[in-house]
């Protein structure tokens, strides 16, 4: 079943979110009878819903229409009207769900009810307890921003049509709020804006006044750390990173978890975009504080446990860094975090990783030869290593190209993201060195001038002292030393 919206919202469910929205609908809609048959058939597929095919729906049709299947006749229609039923009434059951669970929301919708009704004495202790409310509790995400906004929207409402003057300070507290609320979304947005513009070539965004001082807990210190992100991005300048990682550093508790999982990723990939070009130390010591930070407040882990890539991206980026002795003890203190079930092949990768920064490529070989990874970025990662290992070690010219043409294939069948793209790239390249049959020249211009490229430090050092084997079609052909550096 494609592009079904029912079941793409479903999916999302937990068993315990499925079963409430199960007796929700015995509940308020018992006549239902189709709809909860369907529904209960559906379930039984819990928790792959992806199974669930033309043949599946067939017989699911048959069960609780009592009826054989037509794809093309009614029986289809009458399935598909009855999942958008579903779809309309799961929809209105998790909103109200979240209604229940998030009182700011529940305020909000109340006090817009009291407004359009016009009561007015109701409306204005509302508004009043409500802005206290939100006044009182310290911003940790920027959407805090949205209910101090709504508050104090609605206060000012309520004050505005009652003696203005008399509370002109307030009112203006709540301009005030409402303006340095969306500031914090504004400069998020700036932030996303700003990468948006370095791909796309749109206008830059406005220029961002520098932020007042703000009493409110947590509201001054989450605009000063999107400024200095936005900073950071628009000019790439080094002060606003230092800034960046001082404001984080020391104020990265009070931030939501998933706040500020955000902020180190977008911090992160803009770093990392970066660095691809010239694969400098200090980008990789950025990313290497960032990661840092992210350990400190534990916002990289998946209930409870670090995924084995982002495990592995930490030891990489700490040697890529030149600080192997960091990542050897992170690897020795730290690999409780790992998921149970890819501890095991984690650490053979991490202990490869350090082993190849530290020019033991026959330690890099002899545990991943064997070796494949569930995860798809561990198994090009490894396989890479690999490949630059048999070339440190001088294996013979076709053993190298049997392996290129292997990884190379590998990544043709592998998903087209920016790392697979890079590492194919840098494969390709590795290709014309071993061959010995492009000139330096060549070599160097494809090097230096593609702008995603994996390990491209490590293949310029590679061409430091690299000769052509023959020389250019259609010129006259000349025997060379052959020579792997």
């Amino acid at each position: 079943m494609t592009h079904n919206k029912f079941l793409d919202i479903l999916k999302t469910l937990s068993k315990q979110e499925i079963d409430a929205f199960y007796k929700h609908l015995k509940l308020n809609h018992s006549r239902e009878k189709i709809g909860l048959g369907v529904l209960t058939q559906i379930i039984g597929f819990y928790p792959d819903f992806e199974q669930i095919k033309a043949q599946n729906i067939a017989h699911i049709y048959q069960k609780v229409f009592n009826a054989p299947f037509d794809e093309k006749g009614r029986a289809l229609k009458n399935f598909q009207n009855t999942c958008f039923d579903l779809h309309k009434w799961l929809k209105n059951f998790l909103i109200a769900a979240k209604v229940q669970e998030n009182k700011t929301l529940q305020q909000g919708i109340w006090l817009s009810i009291l407004q359009e009704r016009n009561l007015e004495k109701a409306f204005s202790k509302q508004a009043k307890t409500f802005y206290h409310h939100t006044r009182s509790t310290p911003f940790s995400t920027h959407s805090d921003a949205f209910p101090n906004w709504v508050a104090s929207y609605f206060l000012r409402e309520q004050l505005s049509r009652n003696k203005p003057l008399v509370h002109a300070n307030i009112i203006q507290q709540c301009t005030e709020t409402m303006t340095e609320c969306w500031d914090i979304i504004r400069l998020k947005m700036a932030c996303e804006m700003t990468l948006l513009h370095q791909t796309t070539q749109h206008l830059p965004a406005q220029k961002v006044l520098e932020a007042p001082t703000f009493q409110q807990l947590g509201l001054f210190i989450l605009k000063k750390i999107y400024e200095t992100l936005w900073r950071l991005t628009d000019t790439e300048e080094d002060v606003y990173f230092v800034q960046l990682n001082a404001l984080l550093n020391e104020h990265g508790h009070r931030l939501d978890g998933h706040e500020l999982q955000w902020i180190l990723r977008y911090a992160f990939n803009f770093i990392a975009k970066k660095s691809r070009k010239n694969q400098d130390e200090l980008d990789y010591k950025k990313m290497h504080r960032l990661n840092q930070i992210g350990l400190k407040y534990g916002v990289f882990s998946r209930d409870g446990f670090l995924p084995s890539s982002a495990f592995g991206n930490i030891v990489n980026i700490a040697c890529l860094s030149k600080d192997v002795a960091w990542a050897i003890q992170f690897m020795n203190t730290n690999n409780h975090i790992i998921h149970p079930e890819s501890r095991a092949k984690a650490l053979l990768l991490a202990q490869a990783i350090i082993a190849f920064e530290t020019g033991k490529f026959r330690e890099v070989i002899q545990p991943l030869e064997t070796k494949s990874f569930p995860d798809t970025l561990d198994n090009l990662r490894a396989k890479s290593l690999l490949l630059r290992s048999y070339f440190e070690l001088k294996y013979e010219q076709d053993f190298l190209l049997d392996n290129c043409a292997f990884f190379e294939n590998l990544l043709r069948r592998s998903p087209k993201t920016e790392s697979v793209k890079a590492m194919l790239v840098f494969v390709l390249t590795l290709k014309l060195i071993v061959t010995q049959k492009s000139s330096k020249s060549v070599i160097l211009k494809r090097i230096q001038n593609t702008p995603n490229m994996y390990s491209r430090k490590w293949l310029l050092q590679k061409t430091t002292d690299y000769e052509a084997r023959y020389a250019a079609r259609g010129i006259t052909t000349t025997q060379h030393t052959s020579t792997f550096k």
